[in-house]
């Protein structure tokens, strides 16, 4: 048994550690991992949402619990089973037995190496393909990304990258996490400012991010809030979305679902960001499951509607999204809560590479050169917060 798998987790103004795995299992389609003995099984992913549907959400969880869901979830659970290769991991389930508090430690700097960067000729390719099917309304709006990759010589340990990224609080994303899993030799490192849903007292809440301005840290920000305010195209992201999710959150239970945000600000690194939050009141009968299945992945990652959307990415990007894009899962006595994996990383001790992927909402008021600088200003955003 492996034990150094372990999690981290930015919460209020500290740093929470969860160590000591009593099961950490990787689930694919039709087979699963031990991530601490490293044995493959044969098993039915069925398997597992049958023990999603028996945890009820409003129930405590009496040790901590992180799931990470990967982005191509999302395809099994839309039944585009043929968009699924056989090695696409779907989920990522660990249940610890330790917490604690603590401190960020002395590090090492992290040092990259730029070795592959969108092109924006290919870009601007993939932005005019998608661009067709919003004229034939085929869709109203889609999130187009670009993956990163860089190159790091060092023998760094995943706590340098883990407290590069979250030297002081100010760093933080609210719903950050970091997770190393020695059997892979990879830590998926997020600082994500995106939440795809909290659960209090019967509430359920999701706060989708749709428009984004660059700012300098530091600055007062108001003046650029009001430009963003402003932003005739970034407002109607943002509604678009709100609605996509207002709707998604109704199928869970009963349609009664509403907007209390429409509009409100997000500082992150460099970034400012609008945000709206929309609440559906659940009864107790509601189970673990029946929320990842109606909300999942995020409408603010995919687009409108979510399946037509999903496919077009998939036509377009060429690629798996995987941990980006995905949601992490904390459960823990009334906590309960998952982020939407956006300025959030892979990183493989094994090749000593970092893969990072950016990318932005598109519609029909957009121009390719405009949304390439943002999907510019959100890599910055995660990279100058590691490296500087």
């Amino acid at each position: 048994m492996d034990n150094r798998l372990f999690s981290i987790i930015p919460y209020k103004n500290q740093l929470i550690k969860l160590d000591k795995a009593i099961s950490a299992i990787a689930y694919y389609q039709h087979y699963a991992i031990d991530l601490l003995s490293g044995s493959t099984f044969s098993y039915k992913f069925n398997d597992w949402i049958e023990l999603a549907e028996k945890k009820l959400l409003y129930e405590s969880e009496n040790s901590p619990r992180v799931i990470h869901l990967f982005y191509e979830l999302g395809f099994l659970i839309e039944q585009d089973f043929h968009l699924l290769s056989k090695g696409s991991l779907l989920v990522i389930d660990i249940q610890f037995s330790f917490f604690n508090k603590i401190l960020p430690e002395a590090y090492e700097k992290i040092q990259l190496k730029a070795q592959q960067f969108p092109d924006f000729i290919a870009y601007q390719k993939a932005f005019k393909e998608g661009y067709q099917e919003l004229l034939k309304g085929n869709c109203y709006q889609f999130n187009l990304t670009f993956p990163y990759q860089y190159l790091f010589d060092e023998k760094y340990r995943p706590e340098d990258f883990i407290f590069s990224l979250w030297k002081d609080e100010s760093s933080r994303g609210s719903f950050g996490s970091a997770t190393f899993i020695p059997f892979f030799n990879k830590l998926f490192l997020s600082n994500s400012p995106e939440c795809l849903f909290q659960y209090k007292e019967n509430i359920l809440s999701t706060m989708p991010i749709k428009g984004t301005i660059k700012r300098s840290d530091g600055e007062d920000w108001l003046p650029v809030w009001r430009i963003l305010n402003s932003d005739v195209k970034s407002q109607a992201e943002l509604y678009m979305i709100s609605d996509l999710l207002r709707n998604d959150l109704s199928r869970i239970e009963l349609p009664r679902a509403e907007v209390v945000k429409k509009k409100f600000p997000k500082l992150v690194p460099g970034l400012l960001h609008q945000c709206s939050q929309i609440n559906v009141e659940l009864s107790k009968n509601v189970n673990l499951w029946r929320v990842i299945e109606k909300i999942f992945p995020g409408g603010s990652i995919t687009g409108a509607p979510k399946k037509r959307t999903m496919r077009l990415l998939h036509s377009l990007e060429k690629r798996e999204r995987g941990f980006y894009c995905g949601s992490t899962l904390i459960l823990f006595k009334k906590m309960k809560s998952a982020s939407i994996n956006i300025r959030s990383s892979v990183v493989d001790f094994k090749n000593k590479t970092l893969l990072y992927q950016a990318g932005g909402g598109i519609t029909l008021l957009s121009e390719a050169e405009e949304e390439f600088k943002e999907m510019t200003y959100k890599h910055d955003s995660f990279i100058h917060t590691l490296t500087l």
